[in-house]
């Protein structure tokens, strides 16, 4: 049976793999993985950190400081 990853060791494995400089095919061999597996959680977690981001930026509003004539 397969191991069961969490969303940080599939994170940790990604980073090694651009690092590593290997092709995914060979990465995913070496590291026993499967390779339709790997490409599916790549593009999960990613689109996950996409959703994650809200396109919304905190504004701070503040006193007036000059006066208009």
């Amino acid at each position: 049976m397969a191991k069961r990853r969490t969303n940080k060791e599939w994170q940790t494995l990604f980073e090694k793999y651009q690092s590593s400089h290997l092709s995914q095919r060979v990465f995913c061999e070496r590291n026993e993985l499967s390779l339709s597996t790997f490409y599916a959680k790549r593009q999960q977690l990613q689109t996950t950190e996409s959703a994650n981001i809200s396109g919304f930026v905190k504004a701070e509003v503040v006193e007036k400081t000059t006066r208009y004539q």
